[in-house]
């Protein structure tokens, strides 16, 4: 009997270590099966914005003119293409004829627990192909978003409602270009951006279109540059009453409280080394014209009625604000107006501007070119002021076909 029970006992032992041996294998295979779903979703996650990338890439290198198509579409995609999990990325481009433009894009993703499989690394390929469709109608943008690359370069809150007999361009080829919220209304002739992806929670914006070549703009290096020169007025407080202000360069802070009524005679007015703080009031003027010579601004907020026009002739013909070339980007944020009649351009190329509640835009001949642009239940009725911001007949609507 003792040998009998030393056998079976002798049995048992054989019997847990290959159940052992067997539940190791089993652990080492889901393991495995676990590694490889999430180096799977890691190269969908990779391949996504590849594809992306190689898309915005296309549509602009097929807008270039023929010796620069190349170049410009690996510029845009290095732009744009920003996994840093992916390893020795690489894309090429070649016209297929005078009107397409393929790409090709490749790259390798390092596994971690599919390597358990044999599986060390997994590659990821995508294509694109974009068209130019013909000439595009000559028209007028009257507003026009700079930033190449900034995620939500035109974001539209609930509320807006923009009447426009004019255009809207927006350069950003990022993931999302723009965001529509609902409870908005963007009535305009056409929206075009650059980029292919949106965010559209609702709202009404008919027109719009994605992956269309955008006007440049017009107005870079084309304004003069003016001197600043010594402070005219530095750190002033006005309360109330009936002001009137003369061209020259304002320094510090400069106060409007108490509502006052302030008239503009005409000519430049440089702000800098501060701004100018706006609570409520009139203003008008004719022949006027803000210049920016550093990061100073204007914040318009509560209760402000204005009704400025930029020169007819001279200089600064049509520019009703603008700044010093060159400037960091920063924020420039329009509030609560009972009315804000702007005859001429605004030219804030570095600016990130905000245009907030009841921030009512009502005239009819005006022109924003900024950084970036937020719409915060904001009233607008206008047009472009000039007809610089024509797009050039020479660009071509674009497509992807692949």
């Amino acid at each position: 009997m003792k040998y009998i029970a030393g056998k079976f006992s002798t049995f048992a032992q054989r019997d847990e270590g290959a159940v052992a041996v067997v539940f190791a294998l089993a652990a080492v295979l889901l393991f495995a099966a676990a590694g490889v779903a999430i180096d799977f979703a890691r190269a969908a996650h990779a391949r996504t914005e590849l594809q992306t990338a190689l898309d915005s890439a296309v549509l602009a290198g097929v807008r270039a003119s023929g010796e620069n198509r190349i170049s410009v579409a690996t510029e845009i995609f290095n732009a744009n293409f920003s996994d840093g999990g992916t390893k020795k990325v690489s894309a090429s481009f070649s016209p297929t004829d005078d009107d397409e433009l393929a790409g090709n894009a490749t790259g390798l993703i390092g596994t971690t627990l599919s390597g358990l499989l044999g599986i060390d690394e997994l590659k990821i390929n995508v294509t694109a192909k974009a068209i130019a469709i013909g000439d595009i109608d000559e028209s007028v943008a009257c507003v026009l978003v700079l930033a190449p690359n900034a995620s939500q370069a035109f974001l539209v809150n609930s509320g807006p409602d923009v009447q426009a007999d004019c255009e809207i361009h927006v350069k950003s080829t990022a993931n999302p270009a723009a965001i529509f919220n609902a409870g908005s209304r963007i009535e305009t002739k056409r929206i075009c951006i650059e980029g292919t992806q949106i965010i559209d929670n609702g709202g009404v914006h008919p027109h719009l279109d994605t992956g269309c070549a955008t006007t440049s703009d017009p107005y870079a290096g084309k304004i003069p540059e003016p001197s600043s020169g010594a402070c005219t007025y530095s750190n002033l407080n006005f309360n109330g009453g009936n002001i009137t202000l003369n061209p020259g360069t304002y320094c510090g802070w400069i106060n409007f409280n108490g509502s006052p009524n302030v008239t503009f005679n005409p000519g430049l007015y440089i702000i800098k080394n501060g701004g100018w703080n706006v609570n409520g009031g009139n203003w008008t003027g004719t022949g006027v014209t803000f210049y920016f010579a550093d990061q100073s601004k204007i914040q318009f907020n509560s209760g402000v009625a204005a009704d400025i026009k930029a020169p007819t002739s001279g200089t600064y013909k049509n520019i009703v604000m603008f700044e010093k070339p060159g400037l960091q980007r920063s924020q420039f944020v329009f509030n609560d107006s009972r009315g804000m009649n702007l005859q001429g351009v605004i030219y804030l190329p570095s600016r990130d501007v905000t245009f907030n509640s009841r921030s009512s835009l009502t005239n009819r001949k005006m022109t924003i070119v900024v950084y970036t642009l937020i719409l915060n239940n904001t009233r607008w009725d206008l047009q472009a002021a000039t007809d610089e911001m024509s797009t050039n007949k020479e660009l071509q609507s674009v497509r992807l076909v692949k």
